[in-house]
């Protein structure tokens, strides 16, 4: 939160520099005894309005590139994310997932949103951290034809009852990061190695409806990487 606001003050400066440097030209362009220039009032309060369209928009800038292995949403998957809070204790994820062509099935791609809440950081040394719990909710879905939101009209009405194209996700799990001294940094602040267990819906419905399926069958499990800039 440090750097994003030193780099936001260091935008909003330029902008009041501008802002400064456009009034004396347009001051020194004119005659002086017809306009006068802008009063210093009515420039900080433009730098103000303009300050916060900057700081608006800067928020849309991914800040986490992230890259997964398994952990139910494709066999590999990457994507963008941004992190906000007090302490950045809240982050939301967007990534795109790439499941191969294996036996009978083809090749799928999937569109995961995750939202992650990590309420705890422990400092190790100068340089390493730890976030003991890391909670997750995600809603994913498979981007192919085979898969639909609603039941066709080729099944009875209810016969699944429950969308193939759409899953809800909870996870749990772990991150260990290093955190880039300033003097190294150069396209990166910190990198992390995270795991997690998660689950789905689908999955909790089946175990509901028959206690024989081992727990071990609900849950699937994916390891990733996190580079923030």
């Amino acid at each position: 939160m440090i750097m994003k606001w030193l780099n936001f003050k260091r935008i909003a400066s330029a902008v009041a520099v501008a802002a400064l440097m456009s009034g004396h030209m347009a001051a020194a362009t004119t005659d002086c005894d017809t306009i006068a220039p802008a009063s210093t009032q009515e420039i900080t309060a433009y730098h103000l309005r303009l300050a916060k369209r900057v700081e608006r928009w800067s928020r849309l800038i991914p800040e986490t590139f992230t890259l997964q292995y398994a952990g139910g949403i494709g066999m590999f998957s990457a994507g963008i994310g941004w992190d906000y809070g007090s302490s950045d204790q809240w982050e939301t994820h967007l990534l795109l997932g790439f499941t191969p062509k294996r036996y009978n099935y083809q090749t799928y791609w999937t569109l995961t949103l995750r939202e992650y809440y990590n309420p705890w950081k422990i400092n190790i040394g100068q340089h390493f951290s730890l976030k003991p719990l890391s909670v997750n909710l995600s809603i994913n879905s498979i981007l192919h034809k085979d898969f639909w939101m609603s039941e066709p009209d080729r099944y009875p009405h209810g016969y699944y009852g429950f969308s193939s194209r759409m899953r809800f996700q909870l996870g749990v799990g772990q991150r260990f990061t290093f955190n880039i001294p300033e003097y190294r940094r150069f396209l990166s602040s910190s990198i992390s190695f995270y795991y997690e267990v998660s689950t789905c819906d689908l999955y909790l419905r089946q175990k509901f409806l028959n206690k024989s399926i081992p727990l071990k069958d609900i849950f699937t499990i994916g390891v990733g990487m996190l580079y923030k800039i």
